[in-house]
Order: C-alpha cells, then sequence, then structure tokens
C-alpha cells in the first residue's frame, strides 16, 4: 500500500540512503540478531500465490496493493514482534483483527518504523541482500517509495532473488527486476 506521501523539509521521518545496483559485491552477514530468517522467506515462498486467510489481502484496492501487508507477514513469521502502543507517530507494527497499523501495511510507514526502531540496516548495494532482506522501490525515485519485496533465495554466483505480492511472483532475480525498472532508486 503505497499511501505515504513524499517526505519534505519539515518532515522529521528518516529515509535510507539509496542502494548502487552494480552487479553482485558478496552479502552482508546478519549479526547480533535472533530473527529467523529462513522462516521469513519461507512463509514468503508459501503464501506467494495461496493468501493466509489469517490477514486481509490488500491486492486490487484503490490506494495500492499487498506487497507490505505479505512483507510484514513475512518478518513477523521470522520472529518481528509487533508493536501495538507507542508515543511515536509511526512506532507500532501490527495487524489484529481491528485493524492494522500504517506501518504493517504502508510501504513508507513500514520504512519509517523499521528506521526508527532501529530493525533495518540500509545496505550500501541492493546485490549485498541475502535470505530475508527486504528491499524497496521508488519507480519515479521522487523520495516516496512504491514497492516491498523480500529476498528469499540468493544463487551461488550471488544473485538475490525476491518473492512478492501485488503481482504475485516467486524467486524473481534481481538482475531482471533491474532490468525490468532501470530508472527505479533501489
Amino acid at each position: 500500500v503505497a499511501s505515504g506521501k513524499p517526505p519534505t523539509a519539515d518532515d522529521t521521518m528518516p529515509t535510507a540512503a539509496r542502494a548502487a545496483t552494480t552487479h553482485n559485491p558478496a552479502a552482508v552477514p546478519k549479526t547480533g540478531t535472533t530473527y529467523d530468517y529462513k522462516a521469513m522467506a519461507a512463509y514468503a515462498e508459501k503464501y506467494v500465490y495461496t493468501y493466509n486467510k489469517d490477514y486481509p489481502d490488500f491486492n486490487n484496492h484503490t490506494a495500492g496493493g499487498d506487497c507490505t501487508n505479505f512483507l510484514s507477514q513475512a518478518l513477523y513469521a521470522g520472529g518481528w514482534k509487533k508493536v501495538t502502543n507507542s508515543p511515536e507517530e509511526y512506532g507500532t507494527w501490527y495487524s489484529k483483527t481491528s485493524g492494522d497499523s500504517d506501518t504493517w501495511i504502508g510501504v513508507n510507514e513500514w520504512s519509517w518504523f523499521t528506521q526508527t526502531a532501529k530493525r533495518t540496516t540500509a545496505l550500501a548495494n541492493a546485490y549485498q541482500m541475502d535470505v530475508g532482506d527486504v528491499l524497496q522501490l521508488d519507480f519515479a525515485k521522487d523520495g516516496s517509495k512504491d514497492h516491498s519485496l523480500m529476498t528469499t533465495y540468493r544463487s551461488a554466483s550471488g544473485v538475490p532473488y525476491l518473492t512478492y505480492h501485488d503481482a504475485d511472483t516467486y524467486r524473481r532475480s534481481l538482475d531482471s527486476l533491474i532490468a525490468a525498472n532501470p530508472d527505479t532508486a533501489y
């Protein structure tokens, strides 16, 4: 759901640096975490075509799609803890029967939450992604992110493969994604 507006000079929302897309640097190892990245990838691959009925489906909604909702589900399956109460504007992250936080379903809102909560670290190069890592795309390069994807596989040659909702896709190579979207910020 790409509902967030681009940050302005008055906004205090963090913004991740754009990643380079030069081919095949080594993956960045994950240290100091108890998250289960393989479980995240397994969840994404299990539910890429058959949606989990325990969550709402945001595909075909006028405000966007299901990409970040799907991403949040996979992160939760891998051990991310929900945050249901926070004094920060984008400090919560949850899906409940009573509704979902904007940070659970919104592309920009998810980014703001994860950076503020220090749950993510921006990589210098998109090819550094490993299983369980997230890629966000800014199609117009206007500062407003438009799409969220999860790395669910990394080839022996070092190419990340991404799985995502909206145009439900299983293991699309980063090479293919970049070739199809050459004017996109990653």
